[in-house]
C-alpha cells in the first residue's frame, strides 16, 4: 500500500522534479553504500594494525630477561616495578603477566592477581609456545589482544604476557577516523545534490520545458502534419542528413524506398542536384524554381535556429505545374489577352477611320491611309519576322509592339536584334514571360512618369555564347527602398497589390538557366534590365 502511493505521488511530480528526485536517490544509496564499504575497511584495517601492535608489545615485554627471571622466581614486586612504567607509554587497555599455569602475576585491578586468566585463550602461548592475537571477553570486557609465552634460555615456558585493548575503546577510534570522513561526504553529498539539480534544470531546457508525454503528443502531431499536408516536406539536420520526409516528397521525387530506409540518408544521396541545400544556410529562401531529381519544382526552405545557429532545415516543395503556380503565371494569359485585344482596337479603328472615308467619298485618303498604315507596320512585321526565328517570341512582340501603341508608347526594336535559337533550358513558356514581364514593367514605368521620352527599346541576340537581353525604359525609375529587394516575391513599386510577381518569375527563370541579371540606371532617367543566359 505505501509503495503503491509513493509511487503514485511520484508520477505526479513533474519531470524535472522526478529526475531531481531519481538522482538524489540513486545519490544517497550509493554514498550509504560507500559508507558502509568504507567503515567495513577501516575497520577490518584498524583490528589488524592494533592487533599487530599488541602482539608486537606483547613479544618485546616476554622477552625481557629480567621479566623472565622476576616470572621464574614469582617476584612480584619486581614485575610490578618492570610493567608500570611500560602502562605509563602505552596506549593499550591492559597489561597482565601469567605464570606457567595461567594465573595472574601482574594486572592493572590488584584484586585479579593470583587469579586465572579469562578467556581460555592461553593454551597456545603456556603448552605450544605461540605468540599470536585474539578476541575474547575477559575480567575487563571484550578486547583484541595479542599473546606472547615468557621462555627462558632453554625454551620452557615460565609464564605468559597478555597486552589488550578493549573492542570499546576500538569503537572509540573507528569513531574518530569515521567522523574525519564525515565532512568531505557532507560535501560530495551537496555537489552530488548540486548537480542532480543543474542536470535536471538542462535536461528541462533540452526538452523546451515541456514534459514527455508533451513531446510525445508534439512527435506524434508533426508526423500528422508531415504527411497531411499536400506539399513534399524533408527536413535535415546540420549534417545534412534526413530527419524525416513525407510520402508527397517520395511521391514527387520518385523514391520507391520507405521512410525508415531514407532517414539518416545524406540529402545528397537522396535528392540531386544539392545546392538548394547547401548554400547560404543561415537564410531562409521562399518559392525558389529549381530541380530535384529532374523535375522542377516550386521549394521553399526555412533554417531551424537554436542557439543562434542552424541546427537543420525543413524545405517544402511542390510540382511547378500544379494549380499554385498555374495561378501564379496566369499573369502571363493576361498577356496574351491584352495582345489580342490592342491589336483589335488598333484595326477596328482603322477600319472605323477607312470605313469614314469612304463613305465621304475620299478615297484618295483612305488610298493613303491604307498605304500609310501597311508600310508602317510591314516594316516591323518584317523585322521581326526576319530576326526573330522563334515564332513564339515572334508572336509576343508583335502584340507588345501594339500593346505599345494602344498606350501611347512606342516599342522600338535595336538593328542588332536577331535571334536564330534559344537555349533549351527554358521552355517558349518560360522565354515569353521573361520578355512579357520586362516589356510589361518598361510599360508601367513610363506611363508613371508625366515627363520624358515615351521610348521603350528593346534588344534580343542570340548570335554569341550567350543570349543577350536588354529592355531600357526613360520612366520613373525603381524605388531606392526596395531596389535591393526587387526581385523579391511580392515587392513592386507599384500600389497595385496584384504586382510583385513578374520580376520574381524572370529572375527564378534566369536563375534556372545558369544566367545573371543586371540592372543599371538609363541615362537622363530610367531602367535598363540586362539578361545574360548562356546557349546549352
Amino acid at each position: 500500500m505505501f509503495t503503491r502511493k509513493m509511487t503514485q505521488w511520484f508520477a505526479r511530480r513533474s519531470f524535472q522534479n522526478r529526475i531531481f528526485l531519481l538522482i538524489l536517490f540513486t545519490s544517497t544509496i550509493v554514498m550509504l553504500a560507500l559508507s558502509w564499504y568504507l567503515t567495513s575497511i577501516t575497520e577490518k584495517r584498524l583490528h589488524y594494525q592494533v592487533g599487530q601492535r599488541a602482539l608486537i608489545q606483547a613479544m618485546q615485554i616476554s622477552a625481557m630477561p629480567e621479566l623472565v627471571k622476576a616470572v621464574r622466581n614469582h617476584d612480584l614486586p619486581r614485575i610490578k616495578a618492570l610493567i608500570d612504567p611500560m602502562r605509563s607509554f602505552s596506549d593499550a587497555t591492559y597489561i597482565t603477566v601469567g605464570d606457567a599455569n595461567g594465573r595472574r602475576l601482574y594486572h592493572v585491578n590488584p584484586g585479579e592477581i593470583g587469579k586465572l586468566m579469562e578467556g581460555g585463550d592461553s593454551d597456545d602461548a603456556l603448552y605450544k609456545g605461540k605468540s599470536y592475537v585474539s578476541v575474547r571477553k575477559g575480567s575487563l570486557g571484550s578486547s583484541l589482544r595479542g599473546k606472547s609465552p615468557v621462555q627462558d634460555a632453554s625454551g620452557k615456558v615460565l609464564g605468559i604476557v597478555s597486552v589488550g585493548y578493549t573492542l570499546e575503546q576500538l569503537e572509540n577510534w573507528l569513531s574518530l577516523q569515521l567522523s574525519s570522513l564525515l565532512i568531505p561526504m557532507g560535501i560530495l553529498l551537496c555537489l552530488l545534490m548540486l548537480c542532480a539539480r543543474l542536470f535536471s534544470l538542462h535536461i528541462k531546457k533540452q526538452m523546451f520545458n515541456m514534459e514527455p508525454q508533451q513531446l510525445a503528443q508534439l512527435l506524434i502531431q508533426q508526423s500528422v502534419l508531415f504527411e497531411s499536408v499536400f506539399e513534399g516536406l524533408i527536413a535535415i539536420d546540420s549534417d545534412h542528413r534526413i530527419t524525416a520526409i513525407n510520402q508527397t516528397a517520395r511521391r514527387l521525387l520518385n523514391l520507391s524506398q520507405p521512410e525508415p530506409m531514407l532517414i539518416g540518408n545524406a540529402i545528397n544521396q537522396v535528392v540531386t542536384p544539392e545546392a538548394f541545400f547547401y548554400s547560404s544556410p543561415q537564410e531562409n529562401k521562399k518559392d525558389e524554381i529549381v530541380t530535384f531529381n529532374q523535375i522542377k519544382v516550386i521549394a521553399s526552405r526555412m533554417a531551424v535556429i537554436i542557439d543562434q545557429e542552424p541546427r537543420g532545415w525543413v524545405i517544402s516543395f511542390r510540382s511547378k505545374d500544379d494549380i499554385n503556380t498555374l495561378s501564379l503565371q496566369l499573369s502571363q494569359i493576361q498577356q496574351y489577352a491584352d495582345n489580342l485585344r490592342a491589336v483589335q482596337h488598333e484595326y477596328r479603328n482603322l477600319i472605323s477611320t477607312i470605313a469614314g472615308l469612304l463613305y465621304l467619298k475620299r478615297y484618295d485618303n483612305a488610298l493613303a491611309l491604307i498605304q500609310q498604315q501597311s508600310d508602317s507596320h510591314q516594316k516591323v512585321l518584317d523585322f521581326i519576322a526576319q530576326n526573330f526565328k522563334n515564332h513564339h517570341l515572334a508572336g509576343l512582340l508583335i502584340g507588345k509592339y501594339y500593346r505599345a501603341k494602344e498606350l501611347g508608347l512606342e516599342l522600338v526594336f535595336d538593328p542588332a536584334c536577331y535571334v536564330d535559337r534559344l537555349p533549351c533550358s527554358l521552355t517558349h513558356n518560360e522565354w515569353i514571360s521573361i520578355v512579357g514581364n520586362l516589356l510589361d514593367n518598361a510599360y508601367n514605368a513610363s506611363l508613371r512618369q508625366s515627363s520624358g521620352s515615351r521610348q521603350i527599346e528593346c534588344l534580343i541576340n542570340s548570335e554569341g555564347k550567350e543570349v543577350i537581353v536588354e529592355i531600357a525604359d526613360h520612366g520613373c525609375g525603381i524605388d531606392a527602398n526596395i531596389r535591393e529587394r526587387i526581385f523579391e516575391r511580392g515587392i513592386t513599386s507599384s500600389e497595385n497589390s496584384d504586382h510583385g510577381i513578374g520580376l520574381w518569375l524572370v529572375r527564378s527563370y534566369v536563375n534556372q538557366a545558369g544566367g545573371v541579371i543586371v540592372v543599371d540606371d538609363n541615362i537622363p532617367e530610367g531602367t535598363i534590365f540586362t539578361l545574360y543566359i548562356p546557349h546549352d
